[in-house]
C-alpha cells in the first residue's frame, strides 16, 4: 500500500470541494498494449506528485484487479460510475477521497458492463464528465485492457492518451499495435509516450525515437516524448505533464463520448441505455 496518509476528515472535505470548482482539468487516459508494465505504479506517482505541487487530482480506476489504484492507496471502492448511469446517482457521491487534493472514482463496474454507449448514455457521461474536469485540474485514467485488448468508451473519449510501454521487445510490439488499431479505427492524431522497465535513460528515448519515426513513416501520427520510469520506483511525469500539455483551453480539451453506430442496446433501471455485449 502506498504510503499517502489521508488527514483529517476537514481536509479530505475541503479537498473535494475544492476538486469541484470552476476550473477545467487536462484529462489524460494512461493506455499499455499489455498489463504488468508499471501503468498503475507510474500513474500513482504522477497523481500524488501533482496533488504536492498544489494540483486538484481524480483519479479514475478502471481495472477490477487485486494491484490497482484502490489497492494500492488501502481502499476499497464504495461506488462505481455505472451507478451514475443505472441509478442515477451524483457524480459527487461516486468521487472517493485520498487526501487533500487527491481523490479516487471506481469505473471497472461500468467498463465491464459498458463495452459501448449509445446516444443517451454518451450525452450523460458527457455531461458528467465536463463536471469532473470543471472541478479539478487534471483527470487521470487507469485504463483496462478490454476483451480483445480494446479500450473503454472512457479512454477513447480522453482528450489526452498517455501509451505507457516496457522497455521488451513484446511490449513495445504491443503498444504499437495499439497505436496502429487506434489512429486506423478511431482517427487519433497523436499520443504521449512514457517508456518504463529501461536500463537508462539512453536506452528509453532510442526505444522512443525508433517508435515515433516508424509511426511517422508508416502511419503519419505524431507521438510525444513525456519521460522513462524505473518501476518499482517514485518516478513520476508529473512534470512532463504539466510541462508538455499546452494549457490553452478549448473544445479538445474535454471529453468526448460519442455513441457506438451499431449495437444491441439493453435498457437500464433508471432508463439510460446500456449495449447488450456479445
Amino acid at each position: 500500500m502506498l504510503d499517502w496518509h489521508a488527514g483529517p476528515a476537514a481536509d479530505q472535505a475541503a479537498g473535494l470541494r475544492r476538486m469541484f470548482r470552476a476550473r477545467p482539468a487536462r484529462a489524460v487516459a494512461f493506455v499499455s498494449g499489455r498489463e504488468s508494465c508499471g501503468r498503475t505504479t507510474l500513474l500513482v506517482h504522477t497523481a500524488v506528485a501533482l496533488a504536492g505541487a498544489g494540483e486538484s487530482v481524480v483519479i479514475v480506476d478502471e481495472n477490477p484487479g487485486p494491484d490497482n489504484v484502490h489497492r494500492v492507496f488501502g481502499l476499497k471502492a464504495r461506488h462505481d460510475l455505472l451507478d451514475l448511469i443505472q441509478r442515477g446517482q451524483p457524480l459527487q457521491s461516486l468521487v472517493q477521497p485520498v487526501a487533500a487534493r487527491l481523490s479516487v472514482l471506481s469505473a471497472a463496474g461500468f467498463v465491464a458492463a459498458v463495452p459501448q454507449v449509445d446516444a443517451s448514455t454518451a450525452a450523460h457521461l458527457n455531461t458528467a464528465f465536463r463536471q469532473l474536469q470543471e472541478g479539478s485540474s487534471y483527470v487521470l485514467i487507469d485504463c483496462a485492457a478490454g476483451k480483445g485488448q480494446h479500450l473503454s468508451p472512457l479512454a477513447l473519449a480522453a482528450p489526452q492518451m498517455a501509451v505507457v510501454v516496457a522497455a521488451q521487445g513484446t511490449a513495445i510490439t504491443t503498444a504499437y499495435a495499439l497505436v496502429k488499431r487506434l489512429v486506423q479505427q478511431r482517427g487519433r492524431e497523436g499520443f504521449q509516450v512514457a517508456i518504463t522497465r529501461a536500463g537508462s535513460d539512453r536506452e528509453a528515448l532510442s526505444i522512443f525515437h525508433n517508435m515515433r519515426q516508424t509511426a511517422q513513416e508508416h502511419l503519419g501520427v505524431r507521438l510525444d516524448y513525456l519521460g522513462s520510469a524505473r518501476v518499482p520506483s517514485v518516478d513520476h511525469l508529473a512534470d512532463a505533464l504539466q510541462g508538455s500539455l499546452s494549457q490553452s483551453v478549448g473544445t479538445g480539451d474535454w471529453f468526448g463520448f460519442l455513441p457506438t453506430a451499431k449495437g444491441n442496446f439493453l435498457p437500464s433501471p433508471a432508463g439510460a441505455t446500456l449495449v447488450r455485449s456479445s
